[in-house]
């Protein structure tokens, strides 16, 4: 058993988070228009509920959130499945549950998700579902991942979405492939949560020999896991994905990969706008850890946070600004939506739609576009047109 939850760790910050960020808007979009404005969460590794400091894991964080969409003018029927693996986390998590849980339509199952999804989804059919995988070791195998998309797709059917956790362990077994004595059955455990032995190419290709590098490891880890991503959005029927690394710091390695996947444009676009406040979030909380036992822990940290914040709001509006501006010379009318390669970049998951309406206002006064993003709500459809 881990002492993960014992405390909430920096990690741990950011994708609840992104996780608090998105879920409402999440059940308020895709369940206006569903039966009875039914919403379904999964969470496949729901841990205990809360942390033994008091402090919100996934489930009292869904449950709230269950209880905020049902008081909306127009209520939403959130259904929340938790499955738990370890015992000791499955009784608390039945004790949060049920104290937190009043009114709320819930179920929990201890084992195994694999053993349970299939039941799961069939409690989902016909309405929208998101599905929560935070394990803290390996997740579910590709296959079991894609069929959480084996519902209808396509305009009007309900929406399908999910939020994984890719652990960054993959060092330790991309080891192995350069190790004197490989363990074949450690390898094919990650072929099946790889979908298949492609990621033993794709990490050699970046690390070919154990004496890699600490940046040649790095790059084999990012090609494993954007791998994993688009093998995970063709299996799910060209889903959109997004991938968040999660680190415990800025200046270190990441821990996990979150890794988002929906099939509707709105998902992806709401989902960025939601990573881009996590990570907000993230930074202020480590601002104000890294001022404790320090002549800053009277609060004075805050303001020296909001002043690091606009340095950065300004720098990542002239990155945006100067990639519109190649984007606009190529004479044709875009989105950032269909553009996101080319202008976001190394920023996707840190901007949303105040960097944007800031970097089109620059690119217009610089008399590069027309194009006016005064009044418009959804900035990642905008077409920005050249002048």
């Amino acid at each position: 058993m881990t002492n993960f939850h014992k405390a909430k760790k920096s990690a741990a910050v950011l994708k609840h988070e992104i996780l608090d960020q998105y879920a409402s808007p999440f059940a308020s979009k895709t369940g206006f228009n569903s039966v009875d404005h039914r919403v379904a969460f999964i969470d496949g590794y729901a841990g205990p509920g809360r942390y033994d400091d008091g402090e919100e894991g996934s489930g009292a964080m869904l449950l709230r959130k269950a209880h905020e969409s049902a008081s909306w003018a127009t209520p939403r029927q959130v259904e929340l499945h938790f499955v738990e693996k370890e015992p000791e986390f499955t009784a608390r998590l039945r004790e949060v549950a049920a104290a937190e849980g009043v009114g709320i339509s819930f179920t929990i199952d201890d084992g195994d998700v694999s053993k349970h999804l299939p039941k799961l989804l069939k409690s989902a059919e016909g309405i929208p579902l998101f599905t929560y995988l935070d394990p803290c070791g390996l997740i579910i195998p590709l296959d079991e991942v894609a069929s959480i998309f084996d519902r209808p797709g396509g305009r009007g059917a309900p929406a399908t979405e999910v939020l994984i956790n890719l652990t960054a362990h993959l060092r330790r077994f991309g080891g192995i492939l350069t190790s004197d004595n490989p363990i074949e059955a450690s390898l094919k455990r990650i072929d099946e949560v790889c979908g298949g032995d492609w990621w033993r190419e794709a990490w050699l290709k970046e690390c070919p020999t154990k004496n890699a590098s600490d940046d040649q490891k790095a790059a084999a880890e990012a090609a494993v896991v954007e791998g994993y991503a688009k093998r995970l959005s063709t299996r799910a029927g060209t889903a959109g994905t997004w991938v968040i690394a999660v680190r415990p710091r800025s200046d270190l390695k990441p821990l996990y990969y979150l890794i988002f996947a929906t099939r509707h444009p709105d998902g992806l676009v709401t989902f960025g706008e939601s990573a881009s406040l996590g990570l907000k979030a993230w930074r202020k909380y480590h601002a104000e850890i890294a001022a404790e036992g320090t002549l800053f822990a009277d609060g004075s940290w805050e303001e020296a946070w909001t002043e690091q914040e606009a340095i950065l709001d300004k720098q990542w509006v002239e990155t945006l600004s100067d990639r519109i501006t190649v984007e606009l010379a190529k004479g044709t009318p875009f989105s950032i939506l269909e553009r996101a390669g080319d202008v976001l970049g190394d920023l996707a998951g840190v901007v949303r739609g105040t960097h944007f309406r800031k970097a089109i206002n620059k690119v217009r006064a610089d008399g590069k576009t027309a194009t006016d993003p005064k009044g418009v709500k959804d900035l990642w459809s905008l077409r920005i047109k050249p002048s």
